[in-house]
């Protein structure tokens, strides 16, 4: 037998094709001549002398062949191995397969020749009647009758008798149960009188069985399905009394009871009725202590009520009372946990008690929801700590519930009973009902249904007291459904949380004593406000834990918006009260800085320098203020990072199982605050978070800005407010007369209010080099008018870092200062003046420009000015052209010196 081929690689190698070529050449020297032919010089003209090869190629392919053909080798021997292994494991199993095969054939060949010959014989049998029975060798019966007929006929006997046999126990099954349909309502009777309940039960839950037999007839089934129901009716009726009793009794006697109870209800089909008694009478405490302790929140005043025998009551808080009630519901489900699965079928008792809980809630007068309507109503804008607390309490109780829920799931299904070995010896047991059928107080079954119940409570007993883990698939699963009984009262409240949020916030700003705290002098002031933002910002942290705590996560956009609602409320109030604490000040409190410092050439009083000082103690707050919202705004986004995890919860994942479970969870990601603007945000906040509270501070440091700046420059406005009415602007031009010399013209002075505006400009140099090093100057420079910056680094100034050097500092602030007085000049001022003759023009010309030597000094150019300075120097035929030519605000400024000259009534324009 030849070795079987090597399995071929799934693409060509290299060993394969070095095998290939092997096999395809008759002796090695030409399989070498083959492979070495391309390394070998090609060949010469017998003239030329012999080249010899290049050895180091040679060689190297050499050592690659001798290494393929040394693996090719292995392979090959390998192979050859497997082959020899698997020919010596399968030839001696030869010589039994043939045997096994031919041994088969033998017997198939018998069988076939049985078959032809049985065959052959019906054939003969059909074609020559009895006789040829006798010829084939097949004997007859009586009156020449075939073994075959006579089969037939018995089988054919045999099936008639065994349907005959079917008919009549059908047609006794239905004697018997008209017979006992017949009886029924009797015995029912005399079993109800007797109070033998149990044998009533089973009486009734055989009756319902045989219902089936009537299904065919219509007018029959409905008539006893009348009459079973009565009778159902007639025993709960009576069962119910004597369950009431022993649900009052308690103990293990009437556990015992309500447990022989529980198989009559089974009986009747009436286990929901069951449950209903057995849930009413466990929760009655418990809705009289919910329905009859006065709330305060639902009374019409906060009084305590007089009750019946003339003695007060004291009201509570619903928040104080309900952890009370919460306490009060553990410590019956404590109970219940050890007495549920000895009544209820144990892998079904978790479901019970969580229905007996969810029947509790929904049983509550007045309902959780309206108890939780008047809380808001009391509370108002401050409900919403209070519904924090009610709400936290719910979910303590939740967890705890689920603890009590998984314990009875592993007692009754996975482990020991809790309890079961301390029950009462009255309790019960497999022992006693194996011995006795049932228990004392409850007549004793039929021997048919002694039997029924027994095997029925051995099997409930053994599931219960069984050390040996089961199936968890088996029992009915505990949903949510009490969880969403106790937390579907507050989903519309988180719902609307931002509003609950901003509404407390708001009432925070209006009452909080920390918030309101106020300085009597400036400096004071500013302090008082570094610890107001404190303050503030504080509550907003207090704010983050309240949205994790009521909405988990789930009202960050509510929150946002209370937030930006709540800090930009207090920077609008904050700017508004220091400024106008700033703009009173009288100067006391005066420093002896502000005294000594010379202020000559500059109309400021020390009043004006008081406030200046305000607004500088201003502008450091809310650079502090700033560190501090960049701060939080840090806090915020790490409180929101957290949230992303909880948005994508499944049950028992992406929350602390030991703060609520999985209803709370589940509830939020159904309701309306789980859109596609949440996710957004939690998985891309934006920088900055809180740009409306962002804006709202740069609008209070430019107004700190501005006011330190109008008290600067008030006394330069001041002086320009009288330049528009000087008389030189429509003095007439001094006609020539006849004869006289004409005197050259020199240049003109600046007039004296020009020249103070231009001396006070370069005055604030000297002044500002005192303030220049001030943190609040330096502080957020991009937000001076007309000054185009980068915006700061709120964090980072605050820090004391990266602040600008004080050249920076002065130059930007000088800078400021005149564009802002220029820019009051070139808007307000100059358009103001009526009438301009030349004489006037030539003032103008010359006080616009000594102005503008004036702020080119400071490294200041206002191209505004510039414009009215080329329009002052044209002449009326140069005007005509410019205002054609000019481009828009060029002809602006053209126009208006235009009218001042007079030249737009000569034009008719």
């Amino acid at each position: 037998m030849s070795s079987p081929p090597l399995s071929p690689p799934s693409q060509p190698s290299a060993l394969s094709t070095l095998a290939t070529s092997l096999d395809a050449h008759t002796s090695i020297p030409s399989f070498l001549n083959s492979l070495l032919a391309p390394l070998l010089p090609p060949a010469l003209a017998p003239s030329q002398p012999p080249q010899p090869p290049e050895l180091g190629p040679i060689d190297k392919q050499l050592n690659e062949l001798l290494t393929q053909l040394s693996l090719l080798s292995q392979d090959t021997s390998s192979a050859l191995e497997q082959s020899i292994h698997d020919i010596s494991r399968t030839v001696p199993r030869l010589a039994y397969d043939l045997q096994f095969m031919r041994e088969s054939a033998n017997g198939l060949q018998a069988s076939l020749g049985i078959v032809q010959d049985r065959v052959a014989r019906q054939t003969d049998l059909t074609s020559n009647g009895s006789g040829s029975d006798s010829v084939s060798g097949t004997g007859t019966g009586i009156g020449g009758e075939s073994e075959g007929s006579k089969t037939y006929r018995s089988l054919e006997k045999l099936t008639h008798l065994d349907k005959l046999k079917t008919r009549l126990e059908s047609a006794r099954d239905i004697l018997r149960e008209a017979e006992s349909w017949s009886t029924l309502e009797s015995e029912l009777t005399t079993l109800i009188a007797n109070s033998e309940w149990t044998k009533a039960g089973q009486r009734l839950h055989e009756a319902s069985r045989s219902m089936v037999v009537f299904q065919n007839t219509p007018t029959e089934y409905d008539d006893r399905k009348r009459l079973l129901v009565s009778l159902q009716n007639e025993l709960e009726t009576s069962v119910s009394k004597a369950l009431k009793e022993s649900l009052e009794k308690g103990g293990a006697e009437g556990t015992a009871e309500c447990a022989r109870f529980w198989d009559v209800f089974v009986d009747m089909d009436r286990e929901e009725e069951f449950r209903g008694y057995y849930f009413k009478a466990r929760r009655a405490d418990l809705l009289s202590d919910w329905k009859d302790t006065l709330i305060t929140e639902t009374l019409p005043t906060a009084r305590n009520t007089p009750i019946i025998d003339g003695t007060t009551q004291p009201s509570i808080r619903f928040t104080t009372f309900l952890p009370r009630f919460y306490t009060n519901i553990l410590n019956t489900l404590n109970v219940e946990v050890e007495q549920i699965p000895l009544i209820f079928p144990p892998q079904s008792a978790p479901s019970i008690l969580a229905t007996f809980l969810q029947t509790t809630f929904d049983a509550l007068d007045p309902s959780f929801a309206s108890r939780l309507s008047a809380v808001v109503e009391y509370h108002g804008s401050e409900a919403l700590p209070e519904l924090i607390r009610a709400f936290r309490a719910t979910e303590e109780l939740s967890v705890a519930v689920q603890g009590l829920l998984d314990r009875m799931t592993f007692n009754t299904q996975g482990g020991l009973l809790s309890g079961s070995n301390s029950a009462p010896a009255t309790a019960t047991s497999p022992t006693t009902i194996a011995a006795n059928g049932t228990s004392p107080g409850v007549s004793g079954p039929s021997p048919s249904g002694m039997a029924r119940t027994s095997s029925k409570r051995l099997s409930i007993s053994s599931r219960r007291f069984s050390r040996a883990p089961t199936s968890y698939s088996d029992p009915t699963p505990v949903g949510t459904g009490w969880e969403t009984t106790l937390y579907e009262p507050f989903l519309d409240l988180q719902s609307t949380y931002a509003t609950l949020e901003r509404r407390y916030l708001e009432s925070v700003l209006r009452s909080d004593p920390a918030l309101q705290s106020r300085a009597s002098s400036g400096k004071d002031e500013a302090r008082a406000l570094l610890d107001r933002t404190t303050a503030l910002f504080a509550k907003a942290d207090e704010a983050i834990v309240r949205c994790h705590t009521f909405t988990h996560g789930y009202g960050s956009l509510g929150l946002l918006s209370a937030l930006e609602a709540y800090v930009s409320t207090f920077l609008d109030n904050e700017q508004k009260a220091m400024l106008d604490m700033a703009k009173s000040q009288d100067g006391t409190g005066k420093s002896k800085e502000r005294d000594e410092l010379d202020f000559d050439g500059l109309d400021y009083s020390t009043e004006d320098w008081g406030s200046f000082q305000m607004g500088l103690h201003i502008l450091e707050s809310c650079r502090d203020v700033a560190g501090k919202l960049e701060a939080f705004e840090k806090r915020l986004r790490s409180g929101l990072s957290g949230v992303e995890t909880v948005l994508k919860a499944k049950s028992g994942e992406g929350y602390k199982i030991t703060e609520t479970t999985w209803g709370a969870i589940l509830l939020l990601q159904q309701s309306t605050l789980n859109s596609a603007d949440l996710h957004a945000l939690i998985s891309n906040p934006p920088s900055p978070i809180l740009p409306i509270s962002k804006n709202r501070l740069e609008t209070f440091t430019r107004s700190a800005q501005l006011y330190l700046q109008s008290i600067i420059l008030a006394p330069l406005i001041a002086q320009l407010d009288t330049y528009q009415t000087l008389g030189i602007w429509s003095k007439p031009d001094k006609a020539p007369r006849k004869g006289e010399l004409q005197v050259p013209t020199f240049s003109l002075s600046p007039t004296d209010v020009i020249s103070k505006v231009s001396e006070g400009l370069l005055d604030l140099l000297r002044v500002f080099e005192v303030w220049s090093a001030e943190s609040g100057l330096g502080w957020s420079l991009s937000t001076l008018p007309f000054i185009q910056l980068p915006p700061p680094n709120a964090n980072a100034q605050a820090d004391g870092e990266s602040s600008p050097p004080p050249e920076t500092v002065l130059s930007t602030w000088i800078s400021s200062l005149a564009l802002t007085l220029l820019s009051h000049l070139t808007t307000t001022t100059l358009p103001s003046i009526r009438n301009l003759s030349n004489t006037g023009q030539q003032q103008l010309k010359t006080d616009i420009g000594y102005l503008s030597n004036a702020v080119r000094a400071l490294d200041v150019e206002w191209e505004e000015l510039a414009r009215w300075e080329r329009a002052v120097g044209l002449d009326e035929s140069a005007w005509r052209k410019a205002e054609r030519e000019s481009e828009a605000e060029e002809g602006t400024v053209i126009r208006r010196v235009a009218r001042m000259r007079g030249w737009t009534e000569r034009s008719g324009a």
